[in-house]
């Protein structure tokens, strides 16, 4: 199988493989910063955005 590299951070994509393109072939996490980290402010990526799924809050 093709190794899937991820468009923001570069690393390999393993455990979200079958989403690779629904993620803008990116890691979930990388596609959530890229895309719905900052929909309610200029939020910095170590603090908890408020959405249920942030990866900050795991």
């Amino acid at each position: 199988m093709e190794e899937q590299e991820c468009m923001r951070c570069g690393k390999p994509v393993q455990e979200t493989r079958e989403d690779y393109e629904v993620f803008e072939r990116m890691h979930w996490d990388c596609f959530h910063f890229e895309f719905e980290h900052n929909l309610y402010g200029d939020i910095a990526e170590d603090v908890d955005c408020g959405q249920p799924s942030c990866p900050v809050t795991a």
